[in-house]
């Protein structure tokens, strides 16, 4: 069966009040209490990294509301490997085989202005298996042959082959497109920030891909582009995203997929802005508090 993979995308204003970080702190250590991300958070600097970090403990929360599920009627675990999902319990007098089929899996990433969860359900085994890469399509104000070359480091030879002599706005996005696909295997792994890049290498348009040197199959990569809109002293800003899903089918195959069609991309996902994330804070903590 096709699992269907869905994302939920948070776009943030930089300008962020003081009561609005301090509504997510609040939210986050009350919805989460005994968690070891709120242990944490008690030592973490007060800046835009720890709020986006915030805001992955706040979509589940939502995603959940929105699919009216009530907070006493489900779990959140974690593998060890840091691999997320939600149990969902069911009726006393349901099929034994509901159960088994009512997790949700889901994995988070942020860059810049723009958090995103992508989250898919199925059984625990399946679910887990989904990683998320997301870059923002841009140089970082550098030109853009020199930040290639300063990402060199996380290719293949052959991968570095393939990029030279590209005009700028070809070669970003093209390895723009490798870094995600590479970011949400390993976020898919559950491996560590830091692993070595270049021991994978891949060609999405050949669908094919090896970890050091070994082909790598039964994994799907469903690629997209979005956008994420900032307000910065008045002035509206509008990035584009390149975002990577990678869910694990378990088939013989390397499959890419390229989500072009804007009424594909809007099935794939869900936008709301962070005030509005806010705004639900309250209800999404009074539903917490029936636990």
């Amino acid at each position: 069966m096709d699992t269907p993979v869905l994302c939920w995308c948070c776009t943030i204003n930089p300008n962020i009040l003081d009561e609005e970080y301090n509504a997510c702190y609040n939210a986050v250590m009350e919805a989460w209490p005994g968690n070891p991300f709120t242990e944490r958070l008690k030592e973490m600097p007060r800046n835009y990294d720890t709020l986006r970090e915030m805001i992955t403990y706040l979509i589940p929360l939502l995603m959940m509301r929105q699919q009216r599920i009530p907070r006493t009627k489900w779990k959140l675990h974690q593998t060890d490997r840091g691999k997320k999902w939600i149990e969902k319990t069911v009726d006393s007098g349901s099929h034994p085989m509901k159960q088994l089929t009512t997790m949700t899996g889901f994995t988070t990433a942020y860059d810049y202005n723009l958090v995103v969860l992508a989250a898919c359900q199925g059984k625990r085994n399946q679910v887990v298996n989904i990683g998320l890469g997301v870059k923002r399509l841009s140089s970082d104000g550098v030109p853009v042959q020199h930040w290639a070359q300063s990402q060199q480091h996380k290719l293949t030879q052959r991968e570095i082959q393939m990029l030279t002599g590209l005009q700028d706005d070809v070669l970003l996005s093209r390895l723009i497109i490798l870094l995600t696909i590479k970011e949400s295997l390993m976020n898919g792994l559950g491996q560590p920030v830091g692993f070595d890049l270049s021991r994978i290498e891949c060609n999405p348009v050949e669908e094919w891909m090896t970890v050091d040197g070994q082909p790598l199959i039964g994994w799907e990569f469903r690629l997209f582009r979005c956008q994420g809109e900032a307000l910065v002293n008045e002035q509206q800003f509008i990035d584009q995203y390149q975002m990577c899903v990678a869910y694990f089918r378990g088939n013989n195959v390397a499959k890419f997929i390229f989500v072009e069609k804007p009424g594909d991309i809007e099935r794939l996902t869900q936008y709301f802005p962070f005030d509005r994330l806010v705004d639900v804070i309250p209800r999404l903590l009074q539903e917490s508090k029936t636990i």
